[in-house]
Protein backbone atom coordinates (compact mmCIF):
# COMPACT_ATOMS: atom_id res chain seq x y z
CA UNK A 1 0.00 0.00 0.00
CA UNK A 2 1.18 3.37 -0.94
CA UNK A 3 2.33 5.62 2.11
CA UNK A 4 3.03 9.21 1.58
CA UNK A 5 5.05 11.56 4.05
CA UNK A 6 4.16 15.42 4.50
CA UNK A 7 7.44 17.62 5.77
CA UNK A 8 4.87 20.33 7.40
CA UNK A 9 2.16 18.06 9.04
CA UNK A 10 5.31 15.72 9.90
CA UNK A 11 2.42 13.02 9.31
CA UNK A 12 2.24 9.49 7.17
CA UNK A 13 -0.58 9.07 5.53
CA UNK A 14 -1.76 6.16 3.76
CA UNK A 15 -2.39 6.83 0.10
CA UNK A 16 -0.83 9.61 -2.28
CA UNK A 17 -2.50 12.68 -0.43
CA UNK A 18 -1.55 14.04 3.45
CA UNK A 19 -4.46 13.77 5.71
CA UNK A 20 -3.66 16.70 7.63
CA UNK A 21 -3.50 19.30 4.95
CA UNK A 22 -4.84 17.32 1.54
CA UNK A 23 -1.78 18.33 0.10
CA UNK A 24 -0.73 15.59 -2.33
CA UNK A 25 2.24 14.39 -1.75
CA UNK A 26 5.13 14.24 -4.28
CA UNK A 27 6.74 10.96 -6.19
CA UNK A 28 9.78 11.33 -3.62
CA UNK A 29 7.41 11.30 -0.53
CA UNK A 30 6.00 8.06 -1.74
CA UNK A 31 6.76 4.63 -0.37
CA UNK A 32 5.11 1.29 -1.08
CA UNK A 33 5.04 -0.43 2.43
CA UNK A 34 3.34 -4.28 2.89
CA UNK A 35 3.90 -7.29 5.34
CA UNK A 36 3.82 -10.96 4.58
CA UNK A 37 3.67 -13.90 7.48
CA UNK A 38 5.48 -17.03 6.52
CA UNK A 39 6.80 -20.14 8.13
CA UNK A 40 10.43 -21.15 6.98
CA UNK A 41 9.99 -24.55 7.58
CA UNK A 42 7.07 -24.35 4.15
CA UNK A 43 9.81 -22.55 2.21
CA UNK A 44 10.67 -24.80 -0.54
CA UNK A 45 12.93 -22.50 -1.45
CA UNK A 46 14.78 -23.10 1.81
CA UNK A 47 14.56 -26.68 0.69
CA UNK A 48 15.47 -26.48 -2.52
CA UNK A 49 18.66 -24.69 -1.27
CA UNK A 50 19.79 -26.83 1.52
CA UNK A 51 19.27 -30.13 -0.60
CA UNK A 52 21.60 -28.65 -3.56
CA UNK A 53 24.38 -27.67 -0.79
CA UNK A 54 23.65 -31.05 0.76
CA UNK A 55 24.30 -32.80 -2.80
CA UNK A 56 27.49 -30.60 -3.75
CA UNK A 57 28.93 -31.17 -0.61
CA UNK A 58 28.71 -35.05 -1.09
CA UNK A 59 29.51 -34.87 -4.66
CA UNK A 60 32.76 -32.92 -3.78
CA UNK A 61 33.95 -35.14 -0.86
CA UNK A 62 33.27 -38.24 -3.68
CA UNK A 63 35.68 -36.55 -6.01
CA UNK A 64 38.00 -36.22 -3.64
CA UNK A 65 38.67 -38.73 -1.25
CA UNK A 66 37.74 -41.70 -4.00
CA UNK A 67 38.99 -40.19 -7.04
CA UNK A 68 42.74 -39.05 -5.40
CA UNK A 69 42.49 -42.42 -4.23
CA UNK A 70 42.17 -43.53 -7.74
CA UNK A 71 44.99 -41.69 -8.73
CA UNK A 72 47.47 -42.61 -6.69
CA UNK A 73 46.54 -46.54 -5.77
CA UNK A 74 44.72 -47.63 -8.85
CA UNK A 75 41.10 -48.81 -8.57
CA UNK A 76 41.45 -51.82 -6.89
CA UNK A 77 42.03 -50.13 -3.70
CA UNK A 78 39.63 -47.64 -4.72
CA UNK A 79 36.91 -50.28 -5.17
CA UNK A 80 37.91 -51.49 -1.56
CA UNK A 81 37.85 -48.25 -0.37
CA UNK A 82 34.27 -47.58 -1.58
CA UNK A 83 33.28 -51.03 -0.50
CA UNK A 84 33.87 -50.03 3.09
CA UNK A 85 31.83 -48.09 5.97
CA UNK A 86 33.25 -44.79 4.55
CA UNK A 87 31.17 -44.30 1.71
CA UNK A 88 28.25 -44.69 3.81
CA UNK A 89 29.29 -42.35 6.10
CA UNK A 90 29.81 -39.45 3.11
CA UNK A 91 26.23 -40.71 2.31
CA UNK A 92 24.87 -40.16 5.22
CA UNK A 93 25.09 -36.46 4.69
CA UNK A 94 21.93 -36.31 2.93
CA UNK A 95 19.38 -37.28 5.20
CA UNK A 96 21.56 -36.19 8.78
CA UNK A 97 21.22 -32.74 6.81
CA UNK A 98 18.01 -32.87 5.87
CA UNK A 99 16.64 -34.17 10.04
CA UNK A 100 19.00 -30.82 11.09
CA UNK A 101 17.88 -28.74 8.52
CA UNK A 102 14.19 -30.02 9.38
CA UNK A 103 14.89 -28.87 13.10
CA UNK A 104 16.00 -25.82 12.98
CA UNK A 105 12.72 -24.55 10.49
CA UNK A 106 10.92 -26.17 12.67
CA UNK A 107 12.57 -24.16 16.08
CA UNK A 108 12.04 -20.91 13.93
CA UNK A 109 8.17 -21.41 13.87
CA UNK A 110 5.99 -18.09 12.09
CA UNK A 111 8.48 -14.98 10.91
CA UNK A 112 6.82 -11.42 9.42
CA UNK A 113 8.73 -9.57 6.85
CA UNK A 114 8.30 -6.61 6.20
CA UNK A 115 8.78 -4.50 2.71
CA UNK A 116 9.57 -0.97 1.74
CA UNK A 117 10.13 0.21 -1.63
CA UNK A 118 10.92 4.20 -1.80
CA UNK A 119 12.83 5.88 -4.18
CA UNK A 120 16.36 4.67 -2.78
CA UNK A 121 15.55 1.39 -2.79
CA UNK A 122 13.62 -1.84 -1.50
CA UNK A 123 14.08 -2.89 1.79
CA UNK A 124 13.16 -5.79 3.90
CA UNK A 125 13.04 -6.33 7.68
CA UNK A 126 12.15 -10.02 9.34
CA UNK A 127 10.69 -9.86 12.70
CA UNK A 128 9.50 -12.74 14.85
CA UNK A 129 8.66 -13.47 18.63
CA UNK A 130 11.39 -13.10 21.20
CA UNK A 131 12.78 -16.15 21.57
CA UNK A 132 16.14 -17.55 22.27
CA UNK A 133 15.50 -20.42 20.43
CA UNK A 134 14.07 -18.79 17.66
CA UNK A 135 17.08 -16.64 17.33
CA UNK A 136 19.85 -19.66 17.56
CA UNK A 137 17.53 -21.42 14.92
CA UNK A 138 18.74 -18.80 12.57
CA UNK A 139 21.89 -18.92 14.10
CA UNK A 140 21.73 -15.56 15.49
CA UNK A 141 22.61 -14.00 19.01
CA UNK A 142 19.39 -13.33 20.91
CA UNK A 143 19.94 -9.57 21.42
CA UNK A 144 17.43 -8.14 23.71
CA UNK A 145 18.13 -4.35 22.47
CA UNK A 146 16.59 -5.81 19.03
CA UNK A 147 12.94 -6.44 20.80
CA UNK A 148 10.71 -3.62 19.78
CA UNK A 149 7.36 -2.91 21.50
CA UNK A 150 4.32 -2.64 18.97
CA UNK A 151 1.95 -0.51 18.66
CA UNK A 152 -0.59 -2.98 20.05
CA UNK A 153 1.14 -3.91 23.16
CA UNK A 154 3.15 -6.90 21.64
CA UNK A 155 6.75 -7.39 21.46
CA UNK A 156 9.03 -8.43 18.51
CA UNK A 157 12.11 -8.86 17.70
CA UNK A 158 13.83 -7.65 14.94
CA UNK A 159 15.57 -10.57 13.06
CA UNK A 160 17.32 -9.26 9.72
CA UNK A 161 17.75 -6.21 7.88
CA UNK A 162 17.75 -6.17 3.98
CA UNK A 163 18.99 -3.01 2.06
CA UNK A 164 19.33 -2.92 -1.97
CA UNK A 165 19.30 0.34 -3.90
CA UNK A 166 18.03 0.85 -6.99
CA UNK A 167 21.29 1.45 -8.81
CA UNK A 168 22.43 -1.80 -7.40
CA UNK A 169 19.95 -3.75 -9.22
CA UNK A 170 21.04 -5.68 -12.03
CA UNK A 171 18.35 -7.54 -13.28
CA UNK A 172 14.72 -7.60 -12.58
CA UNK A 173 12.54 -10.85 -12.85
CA UNK A 174 8.34 -10.71 -12.39
CA UNK A 175 7.05 -13.60 -11.24
CA UNK A 176 3.10 -12.32 -11.50
CA UNK A 177 1.72 -16.16 -10.74
CA UNK A 178 3.79 -16.71 -7.79
CA UNK A 179 3.19 -13.08 -6.61
CA UNK A 180 7.12 -12.77 -6.35
CA UNK A 181 9.10 -10.30 -7.53
CA UNK A 182 13.40 -11.01 -7.66
CA UNK A 183 15.91 -8.36 -7.43
CA UNK A 184 19.41 -9.25 -8.70
CA UNK A 185 22.50 -7.52 -7.25
CA UNK A 186 24.34 -9.83 -9.83
CA UNK A 187 22.98 -10.63 -13.26
CA UNK A 188 21.62 -14.32 -12.27
CA UNK A 189 22.34 -15.12 -8.58
CA UNK A 190 21.26 -14.62 -4.94
CA UNK A 191 18.34 -12.18 -5.42
CA UNK A 192 16.29 -10.82 -3.11
CA UNK A 193 12.63 -12.06 -3.20
CA UNK A 194 9.76 -9.47 -3.18
CA UNK A 195 6.94 -11.64 -1.50
CA UNK A 196 3.60 -9.91 -2.10
CA UNK A 197 0.03 -10.56 -1.12
CA UNK A 198 -1.79 -11.29 -5.24
CA UNK A 199 -3.53 -7.62 -4.45
CA UNK A 200 -0.24 -5.72 -4.08
CA UNK A 201 1.63 -7.55 -6.69
CA UNK A 202 0.58 -5.02 -9.92
CA UNK A 203 1.30 -2.18 -7.52
CA UNK A 204 4.65 -3.23 -6.12
CA UNK A 205 5.50 -3.98 -10.17
CA UNK A 206 4.81 -0.78 -11.19
CA UNK A 207 6.83 1.04 -8.51
CA UNK A 208 9.70 -1.36 -9.42
CA UNK A 209 9.63 -0.80 -12.75
CA UNK A 210 9.78 2.70 -12.58
CA UNK A 211 13.26 2.92 -10.92
CA UNK A 212 14.56 -0.24 -13.04
CA UNK A 213 13.29 0.19 -16.39
CA UNK A 214 15.52 -1.49 -18.74
CA UNK A 215 16.32 -3.77 -16.44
Amino acid sequence: MIYSYCKKCKLESPGDTCQGCGKRATAAAQRDIWSIASVPLADGRIWFSVLYTLLCVIALLLLMIFGLEAMLSGNAKTAMLWNGPLSKYIFAILPLGLLATFICLLAQGREVNVYVLDPQGAHLQTWHQPSRIKSWARLQCADKDKDVPQQDGSVMHLSQERHMLWKDVQNVKYKPGKAVIYLYHTPHCAPMALKLPPDEYDLAAAYVGKYCKGK
